[in-house]
């Protein structure tokens, strides 16, 4: 990790963003760069405003890291800052005063279109925040073992225990011949776990969970410091990772959400 690029436009949820992600850069000992995207137009009052929020920040990364100031679009402005070896770190949804900065679609925006892995952090603040565990959503895809990996690297930074799960769920079509019972789709789940971390080599806890992924991965991420999915995944036999979820993540999962970035 090159850098950690974080959006910051001076509402709870940016700060907490901005507070997570100078913990990352920490962890990593990478460069952080808080980015304010300002709209395009320059008077007394933007001047103001870009004064505070330059206090904001640097109240929250204390002489870490400098704040940046661009202007424009806040997703294209966020987007443009980044490159592949980088994390991008925003809060789920912020306020509209300035052009949306961090608002939901600014931040789904980020999902889909920067070209290093994106973390959201929630809005709400946690009982704790004290490091217990991270999550990897793991379902036998390519794009869910890169994610292993990394979550891997993130659970030895903090000190922490890997946890691996994936959750089991069927979706009638109507037109099977045969539904699989839940013994059978549980033994489907232990052995792509057991795949999963013999080929990739990863140490964690092996977690196959029954209900639909969004249902399990939400609510186990109530307890966990982070939880790490790749950005889409496999069918609906083996579909914790698909686009929908790791998006719905994002958006509901009261712990930092990591996506990584599609590999090829």
């Amino acid at each position: 990790m090159e850098r950690v690029i974080a959006g910051f436009d001076g509402s709870p949820g940016s700060v907490r963003a901005l507070g997570w992600a100078l913990g990352q850069a920490r962890l990593h000992r990478a460069e952080l760069q808080p980015w304010t995207i300002l709209p395009d137009r320059t008077s007394a009052t933007d001047e103001k405003t870009e004064e505070d929020l330059r206090r904001a920040a640097g109240d929250i990364i204390r002489g870490y890291a400098e704040p940046r100031f661009g202007h424009g679009g806040a997703s294209a402005g966020l987007i443009a800052a980044c490159s592949p070896g980088d994390l991008l770190v925003v809060g789920s949804r912020g306020h509209n005063r300035l052009a949306g900065l961090l608002l939901g679609s600014v931040s789904k925006a980020c999902l889909y279109r920067a070209p290093c892995p994106v973390t959201v952090v929630p809005d709400l603040p946690r009982l704790s925040d004290s490091h217990s565990h991270v999550i990897a959503a793991v379902d036998g895809s390519e794009h869910a073992r890169h994610a292993l990996r990394v979550a891997a690297e993130e659970a030895a930074l903090r000190g922490v225990d890997l946890h691996a799960v994936h959750a089991v769920h069927w979706d009638s079509v109507g037109v099977e011949l045969v539904k699989p019972d839940t013994d059978r789709l549980m033994e489907w789940g232990e052995r792509t776990l057991d795949r999963e971390l013999a080929e990739t080599g990863v140490k964690a806890r092996p977690l196959v969970v029954q209900g639909h992924p969004t249902d399990v991965l939400t609510r186990l991420g109530a307890e966990a410091d982070l939880l790490v999915l790749g950005s889409h995944g496999r069918s609906r036999l083996e579909g914790v990772l698909l686009g929908s979820t790791s998006e719905y993540c994002a958006q509901h999962a009261p712990c930092p959400v990591m996506i990584t970035r599609d590999v090829t």
